[in-house]
C-alpha cells in the first residue's frame, strides 16, 4: 500500500492560498533510471509491488502497452535494477530495501534480487527518417549494449572464436544478419558465464515501428521481427522477457511468431496499479513537493484515465505541473510530435469526423476495438483508427465488452481530460486556417460574427468554407445529407467549447434541437440555437432556411434556456444547405425577467 502523508482540509478542496510548506524533494521531470531516482532525493511513487505481480505470473514473454510517457522506461530501469546485481557500475543490492516490495510476504520476494543477468535495451531513439539511417543508429544501440558486458571478455569460460565475434559487435563490424542476432548471441554469453538464464528488457519495442510508417514500414517491419524471434523465441539462454510499447501490433507482422507471448493493454487488469498515477498518490506527490494542489482542477486536466476498471492521472503531465510549480498547463501533448495520429484523423472520412464532434462535446462513442493494430490499415479501417486513439492515450473506454463474434472489444469511448480535449480543438483550428483559405484572423472573424449575431457574416463565411472543403470532408453522394452538414458545421463551431457548452441532438421542449451553444460565463447572456435543413433538388433554399426557423419556434427548443437565470437572450438562426450553397433565416428574442 502506498503511505499516505496527512493532507489538510484545503488542499483536498483546492483553496487559492499561498501554501508555506517547504520544497523537501526534487521533482523527477525526465529521470528514466531508477537508481537516480532513489539515490537522488526525489519525490517517488513506489510502483515495486508490480515486480510481485510479474514474478507470481510467471509467462515467459510478456508485453505492456501503454500511451507514451506513463512511466514505461522507468518501469523497465526498476526491473533491471531488481533482476541484475549491478547496473552502468552501481551496486542494486540495498535499492528496495525500505519499497514496497520488501514488505510483502516477509521479504519473499528479494530472494530474486540481484541474481540473474540481465539484458536491457530500449529502443525509444530509433526515430530515422530513412532505414538505412536507422540501421546505423541500432549499431550504435547495440555497440553501447555490448559495451556494457565487455567483461565477458576477462572471463576464461569464453571460447577464443565468442570472445572475437563479442569484439566485432563492440567495433560494430556487423552486417544485417548479425545485427538481427545481436540480443540472442549476447544473451547466450552472458547464460554461458553466469550459469544463469538471462532476464532479456526491452522498452519503447514497437517506436521504430511507429516512425518507419508511410516511409519503410516493411523494411522496418522485417528486421525487428528477425530481431525478436531470435532473441525471444526458442532461445535456450532466456529465462523471461519483458516488453513495453505503445501498441500491440498485429501478429502478422512485427511480433511474428512470438506465440509465446502474453500481452496486457489498457483494457486489462493485470498490472492496471502500476502506470499512471491514482488520486491518492498524486494527492502524496504534491503535499510532499511543497505544492498547494487544487484538486478539481487538476483532476479536470490530468484524470479521467480509464485502466481496466480503474481511473489514472497522466503521470507526466503531474510530474510536469509538480515541476512548474503547480500551474495548468498543456505538457503531455505538447511533449512529443502526434504525426501519425495527427495525419490518420485529418485524414478520416466526414462519418469519422462527426464521430469526433459528439466527443468532442463530452459525449461518448460506441465502437469496436481490435488488441492489434496495424498500420497498414489506419488509412482505411476505422477499427484500426479507434484502436490507435485508445491505445495512444487520446481516447479512453468508459467500459468495455468482449465481441464474441469478431473476437474484438466494443467499447464506449470518450476524451479522457481537458488537456486531451486541447489537443482536438487544436486539430480542428488547423482544418480551418491552414486547410482552408484565410488563416487564423479569417477563421476567429467566423466565430466572433456568430457571437456577436451577425448572422448574414456568419452565413457568408461558412459558404466560403463549404466551397472549400472538398479536399477535407468527403462532400458527395448520400453524405451532402442533413446529417453532413450537422457534422461540418459542428466542426467549424467546435473551437468555440472554451466558451460555450455545445450540445447536439437533445431534447428540448417538443423536439430534439440540432445544436445550442450555452453560454459557460455569467457575462455572456446570449444563447444561440442552430438548426440545420439539406433543400432537395427542386426546393428553394431560402424556404427551407425559414421553415429551419419555424421549427425552432414550433418545437419550443428555447425551453433549455429558460431554466438559466443568466442568460437574457436568445438568437435562433435556422441554416438551409443545397450543395455549397448555404441560407438562413434568423431572430433573436429577450427573455422576460
Amino acid at each position: 500500500m502506498l503511505k499516505l502523508t496527512y493532507v489538510p482540509l484545503i488542499w483536498v478542496l483546492g483553496h487559492n492560498m499561498k501554501t508555506e510548506f517547504p520544497l523537501k524533494k526534487k521533482i523527477p521531470t525526465g529521470v528514466n533510471n531508477f537508481h537516480k531516482l532513489i539515490r537522488g532525493n526525489y519525490l517517488f511513487c513506489d510502483k515495486t509491488l508490480m515486480l510481485k505481480e510479474y514474478l507470481d505470473k510467471g509467462e515467459e514473454v510478456t508485453l505492456i502497452v501503454r500511451p507514451r510517457r506513463w512511466g514505461k522506461t522507468l518501469n523497465m530501469s526498476m526491473f533491471h535494477h531488481f533482476f541484475a546485481n549491478e547496473v552502468y557500475g552501481n551496486k542494486t543490492n540495498e535499492l528496495f530495501l525500505d519499497l514496497n516490495i520488501a514488505r510483502v510476504e516477509n521479504g519473499k520476494y528479494l530472494e530474486h534480487q540481484g541474481k540473474y543477468p540481465v539484458i536491457f535495451v530500449s529502443f525509444k531513439d530509433i526515430k530515422e527518417s530513412s532505414f538505412e539511417e536507422a540501421l546505423k543508429k541500432l549499431k550504435i544501440l547495440i555497440r553501447i549494449l555490448y559495451r556494457e558486458h565487455r567483461y565477458l571478455l576477462l572471463t576464461n569460460q569464453l571460447e577464443l572464436d565468442e570472445k572475437e565475434l563479442f569484439t566485432d559487435y563492440l567495433r560494430g563490424n556487423l552486417g544485417k544478419a548479425e545485427l538481427e542476432d545481436s540480443i540472442r548471441y549476447l544473451s547466450e554469453l552472458l547464460a554461458k558465464v553466469h550459469g544463469k538464464k538471462v532476464y532479456i528488457i526491452i522498452d519503447e519495442y514497437d517506436t521504430p515501428l511507429n516512425n518507419s510508417y508511410e516511409k519503410y514500414l516493411e523494411d522496418m517491419t522485417r528486421f525487428m521481427r528477425n530481431l525478436f524471434s531470435a532473441a525471444l523465441k526458442g532461445n535456450e539462454a532466456l529465462e523471461r522477457g519483458i516488453l513495453t510499447g505503445i501498441l500491440r501490433v498485429s501478429k502478422d507482422s512485427m511480433l511474428s511468431g512470438l506465440n509465446n507471448l502474453t500481452t496486457y493493454t489498457l483494457l486489462d487488469a493485470p498490472y492496471k496499479h502500476h502506470f499512471g498515477f491514482s488520486e491518492a498518490e498524486v494527492t502524496n506527490l504534491f503535499v510532499e513537493s511543497g505544492h498547494l494542489l487544487n484538486l478539481k482542477e487538476v483532476k479536470k486536466w490530468y484524470n479521467g484515465y480509464k485502466v481496466y476498471d480503474l481511473i489514472a492521472y497522466n503521470p507526466w503531465s503531474i510530474v510536469a505541473c509538480l515541476s512548474n510549480e503547480g500551474q495548468i498547463d498543456l505538457y503531455w501533448t505538447e511533449s512529443a510530435r502526434n504525426d501519425l495520429v495527427k495525419s490518420t484523423i485529418v485524414g478520416s472520412t466526414s462519418d469519422v469526423k462527426s464521430q469526433l464532434e459528439i466527443l468532442m462535446q463530452e459525449g461518448t462513442i460506441s465502437r469496436r476495438i481490435n488488441k492489434q493494430v496495424t498500420f497498414d490499415m489506419l488509412t482505411d479501417n476505422e477499427t484500426a483508427l479507434w484502436s490507435l486513439l485508445l491505445f495512444t492515450g487520446y481516447l479512453t473506454a468508459e467500459s468495455s465488452s468482449l465481441d464474441r463474434s469478431t473476437g474484438g472489444h466494443v467499447c464506449e469511448l470518450r476524451i479522457p481530460n481537458l488537456e486531451v480535449l486541447t489537443l482536438y480543438h487544436q486539430y480542428v483550428l488547423e482544418w480551418f486556417t491552414n486547410k482552408l483559405g484565410g488563416g487564423e484572423r479569417k477563421y476567429k472573424s467566423f466565430l466572433d460574427s456568430l457571437e456577436q449575431g451577425n448572422v448574414k457574416e456568419f452565413v457568408n463565411k461558412m459558404e466560403d468554407y463549404l466551397l472549400e472543403t472538398a479536399s477535407i470532408f468527403d462532400v458527395g453522394g448520400d453524405k451532402k445529407g442533413e446529417s453532413f452538414y450537422h457534422g461540418f458545421s459542428l466542426a467549424l463551431i467546435a473551437s468555440l467549447q472554451e466558451k460555450y457548452y455545445i450540445r447536439s441532438n437533445r431534447e428540448s421542449g417538443l423536439g430534439r434541437y440540432d445544436t445550442l451553444l450555452i453560454p459557460k460565463e455569467k457575462g455572456n447572456e446570449q444563447g444561440i440555437i442552430l438548426e440545420f435543413k439539406h433543400a432537395k433538388k427542386d426546393q428553394k433554399i431560402m424556404l427551407i432556411a425559414e421553415e429551419a426557423l419555424k421549427q425552432i419556434n414550433d418545437k419550443l427548443y428555447e425551453t433549455e434556456f429558460k431554466s438559466n437565470k443568466n442568460i437574457r437572450r436568445i438568437l435562433k438562426i435556422g441554416i438551409a444547405f443545397s450543395k455549397k450553397s448555404v441560407a438562413s433565416a434568423h431572430e433573436l428574442i429577450t427573455l422576460s425577467q
